[in-house]
């Protein structure tokens, strides 16, 4: 997966199972799932949810799948001084929990770029638009092959820190050869997988996205809880 250079949209599709939600039609549901912004953190960004509908199975994913998600992000953002929180949660029709296409890729993105959030799409399967009858993992994705503004899908094989490596790629990295390295691609017996994190090569050529939001505005940062708090 090449660099990212976001420069006009910011949107992550998170694809998972076909599990259905604790509570279908509880959307608050997945927004209590997530916690607030890491109030000793020095940034803060907000996560909007669209969350696909399969027909007559309910919600696509739980919110315990989306809590799972975004602490192991949370955890390993630690060292960039960054944090995340969920900001809302909208529902996707049916035709969501399932992108064979090029053109589904492009489709699920519509209507769901800038904002100053993350916005993340919650689907059920993610086809290989590149090998006939395989499913991805992840992509990110130029809509309508557009290089400045990308989608981010991870498919329903989707490990814990799926969403951490795609937010990874948001912050400028590519696919990695460091052992330790969430964003390392191949198979490895060691570490551990609960052992692996960003690089701390990877943590200092992150920096620089954390500094050009200030002229880009593509993520707007939130105020962290004792900000809120104070009169």
């Amino acid at each position: 997966m090449p660099r990212i250079a976001i420069l006009s949209g910011l949107v992550v599709a998170v694809l998972a199972s076909r599990a259905q939600a604790d509570e279908p039609g509880d959307l608050a549901a997945y927004v209590s799932a997530g916690t607030a912004c890491a109030q000793a953190r020095a940034h803060c960004f907000g996560i909007q949810l669209h969350v696909a509908k399969a027909a007559g199975e309910g919600y696509v994913v739980t919110p315990a799948w989306v809590a799972e998600q975004l602490a192991q992000a949370q955890a390993l953002f630690a060292p960039l001084d960054v944090s995340f929180e969920l900001v809302g949660a909208d529902a996707l029709p049916g035709s969501a929990a399932h992108l064979a296409t090029r053109k589904d890729r492009d489709a699920v993105a519509r209507g769901r770029l800038g904002g100053g959030v993350v916005h993340v799409v919650l689907t059920g399967k993610l086809d290989d638009v590149d090998v006939a009858g395989d499913v991805a993992r992840g992509v990110t994705w130029r809509v309508n092959g557009d290089a400045q503004t990308k989608i981010i899908i991870v498919s329903g094989v989707a490990k814990p820190r799926t969403l951490a490596h795609e937010l990874g790629h948001l912050f400028g990295l590519p696919h990695s050869t460091h052992a330790i390295s969430i964003m390392n691609k191949r198979d490895r017996k060691t570490p551990p997988y609960e052992e692996r994190r960003f690089a701390d090569e990877e943590i200092v050529a992150m920096r620089p996205f954390l500094t050009s939001l200030g002229t880009t505005k593509l993520l707007v940062e939130r105020p962290r809880p004792a900000q809120r708090a104070a009169p």
